[in-house]
């Protein structure tokens, strides 16, 4: 079972307002909440329950990033004072189960943790049934002998779990009663909130925004062709910069980095989800697609960054979940609570269990009350029926919501595993390419935007204009260190950049999910940092919109978390081993390994640097874009000491020669222009060169550099 992380009373009472029309939260996500209103105390999944309900880890997928924790989230609890006068002597906990039908047959409670006695804890085949029926309300009295830890609950019949979280609370901080609701992954403190929410059993969606949305005609404020050569820095924002002392990085704080984005050549970046989430930390749980983290700021932040990141001729993409939605979402709640709800077919159903598995053997269809649901990742995450066109035209318009506001693009998540056919086909099908082509269409009914996805099992079957344009060279990041480290040109970097789709298929060093590798750091960390210097020229210079993850410009370490929050560290702004940099007050989350000695502040106008390195080879992409939309020609083979190509377009040629070796030299690249003069460009200085009789250049290149060439 996946562990309810609970968060703190001031976020019940915004969770409400979710439930009564406005926004909501979520739980804590893994890393906990740092400061404001959102804390968490996990609980322990009991060891006890069956294979189909136990707990599945984060595990190194093609898509972990889409594999939070479940979360829970709450309505108004206490306010900090009513539960500091909380006594510290509760001896029981009194909780209420309600269901619409109000048929409590078979339903119970599964207790574990150590709130409770082991005499008290049950086990999945024998749960505690509750003692009476009150106003309609199961109703159960469970006796606590720690009241200052985890509570942790189930409420469930045989398999089935309804609400599908596993729920957790504290009874010293949030009382001794709780109430629980059919197919809610949220828990209430109040006999009010509980009847509200009770209220909206089959109709929680009406809270949502659904309806249509029409294009608007939203002229691109980015220079023509943006779309076809940006530099794009990935940037987490709960970790970038924090703008008001809570420990959280946010919109505003975000807003006063753009100037440090903008002198390094970034001219692009991709947010990873900004969009309200249940579990407050990387955002793929979403709960509401036309509202962003509350956590992040307002609406009005949002569209501030926007234009602050326009202004600078920075364009903005945003991460989008088409795939699945948290459990917590509204749409979920609704469909889970009843065979004839009206959006019951938003999600995939069945009355009996398939029994299908995805990676690493976990289970793909999870038990809700009286019915199985899938979710390809995990219970928390219900996959949507794309096959409903109700489904795609929600989809189609919240892509519109966004773009009316202004984003110039989306990255697209878990794009592999949209549609399935069956056990053995859940992965990679044909569908996929369809339903991506038309989101294609409403993108590109808008000028000089950005599509990319993430496909991590085939990438190159998305990287064409009949599916998503543009799909991330998963596979490649071992290929690109090896060529840097060994020194030698690895053979399937080689096939990729003789591929059809090399011009569509972005490189990558790393990003935010563990299954992509770790900080690259810690593998070319070699001969001076020359081994990185090899790896970032290739990444930069190879691809025609180049990705880096924020801090790679600097090389951050890892954290020292055991899960992905250990690539989702504070950014490293300064050698403050305390907060970094990122904040005035406590990070929500620890600090990279290195922060003291790989930081910005560290190697900002230091010749030589990391950082410096990556501003230099920005710097000429922008000088040069022919180096992002020029065709690729590759001279090097497998095994080369060096990668040699050129981009060539209406005549104009650039010439990159990257030497891997760890000595001098002399090497020779065909430009195609015969008798023509070349500029160096970088390291920059303008030397000129110019080509022989037979378009040749010869010159000698320093151990592990990039040379580029222009010609005149």
């Amino acid at each position: 079972m996946k562990t309810i992380r609970f968060i703190s009373p001031g976020l019940w009472l915004l969770v409400l307002t979710l439930l009564l029309g406005a926004c909501g939260g979520g739980g804590g996500g893994g890393g906990g909440g740092g400061g404001g209103s959102k804390s968490s105390a996990s609980s322990v999944p009991p060891s006890s329950a069956p294979a189909s309900v136990a707990s599945s880890s984060h595990f190194s997928s093609s898509l972990v990033s889409s594999s939070p924790v479940s979360s829970v989230v709450s309505s108004q609890a206490l306010t900090s004072q009513a539960a500091s006068s909380i006594s510290n002597t509760i001896t029981s906990v009194t909780i209420r189960y309600k269901r619409s039908a109000e048929d409590y047959t078979g339903w119970g409670l599964h207790l574990w943790g150590s709130a409770i006695a082991s005499s008290t804890a049950t086990t999945w085949a024998a749960p505690r049934p509750f003692d009476a029926i009150q106003d309609g309300w199961a109703v159960a009295s469970v006796p606590v002998t720690n009241p200052a830890v985890a509570f942790n609950l189930i409420t469930h019949k045989g398999d089935f779990k309804s609400p599908t979280a596993d729920l957790s609370f504290v009874p010293n901080v949030n009382g001794a009663n709780v109430w629980v609701v059919q197919d809610n992954n949220n828990l209430y403190f109040n006999e009010a909130d509980a009847n509200a929410a009770a209220a909206l059993i089959g109709n929680a969606s009406a809270v949502l925004d659904l309806s249509a949305v029409a294009p608007m005609t939203v002229d691109s404020e980015l220079p023509d062709g943006w779309n076809k050569r940006a530099n794009f820095m990935q940037i987490f924002v709960r970790s970038y910069q924090d703008s008001d002392g809570d420990g959280r990085g946010d919109f505003q704080g975000l807003i006063s980095r753009l100037d440090y984005l903008q002198s390094l050549g970034v001219t692009g970046i991709w947010l990873m989800p900004m969009m309200e989430s249940s579990d407050n930390d990387h955002g793929y749980s979403v709960i509401d697609y036309r509202k962003v983290e509350s956590d992040y700021g307002t609406m009005e932040d949002f569209e501030a960054l926007l234009s602050e990141a326009h202004a600078r001729g920075i364009g903005v993409i945003i991460d989008y979940v088409m795939n699945h939605s948290s459990s917590s979402n509204p749409l979920f709640i609704d469909a889970a609570s009843s065979a004839n709800n009206s959006k019951r077919d938003w999600y995939i159903f069945s009355n009996t269990n398939p029994g299908w598995t995805s990676w690493g053997g976990n289970a793909s269809w999870h038990s809700a009350a009286n019915i199985f649901y899938y979710g390809v990742f995990t219970s928390s995450l219900p996959d949507f029926n794309l096959r409903n066109n109700n489904v795609v035209a929600y989809h189609m318009d919240n892509l519109r919501f966004w773009l009316n506001k202004g984003v110039d693009g989306f990255r697209f998540d878990a794009t592999g595993v949209l549609f399935e056919n069956g056990s053995n086909a859940w992965s990679d099908q044909a569908e996929n390419h369809a339903l991506l082509a038309e989101a294609q269409a409403v993108i590109n009914s808008y000028d000089n935007r950005y599509m990319i996805c993430e496909a991590p099992d085939a990438p190159a079957l998305y990287a064409v204009d009949t599916s998503c344009i543009n799909s991330f060279a998963f596979g490649y990041q071992g290929a690109i260190k090896s060529t840097a480290t060994n020194r030698s040109f690895n053979s399937s970097l080689a096939s990729l950049l003789n591929s059809a789709t090399k011009a569509t298929m972005p490189l990558i060093l790393s990003n935010h999910d563990s299954f992509a590798g770790n900080r690259p750091i810690g593998e070319l960390s070699g001969n001076n940092l020359g081994d990185y210097r090899v790896a970032a020229a290739i990444t930069t210079l190879v691809s025609s919109t180049p990705f880096a993850y924020y801090g790679e410009e600097i090389g951050m370490a890892n954290g020292n978390q055991n899960d992905d929050g250990k690539l989702r560290t504070p950014m490293s702004w300064t050698a403050n081993t305390t907060n970094a940099g990122f904040t005035t007050g406590t990070p929500y989350r620890s600090l990279s390994t290195n922060v003291s000695t790989r930081n910005v502040a560290a190697q900002s106008g230091v010749a030589g640097s990391l950082l410096e390195h990556y501003r230099a080879l920005y710097a000429v992409r922008n000088e040069v874009p022919l180096l992002g939309s020029g065709n690729l020609s590759l001279q090097s083979v497998a095994g080369n000491s060096h990668v040699i190509f050129t981009r060539s377009a209406e005549g104009k040629v650039a010439a990159v020669l990257i030497n891997l070796s760890l000595g001098a030299q002399s090497l020779t690249v065909n430009t195609g222009l015969n008798n023509t003069g070349f500029v160096q460009k970088l390291p920059a200085g303008d030397a000129p060169f110019t080509s022989n009789g037979a378009g040749a250049i010869s010159l000698n290149v320093p151990a592990q550099t990039a040379v580029v060439l222009v010609s005149q």
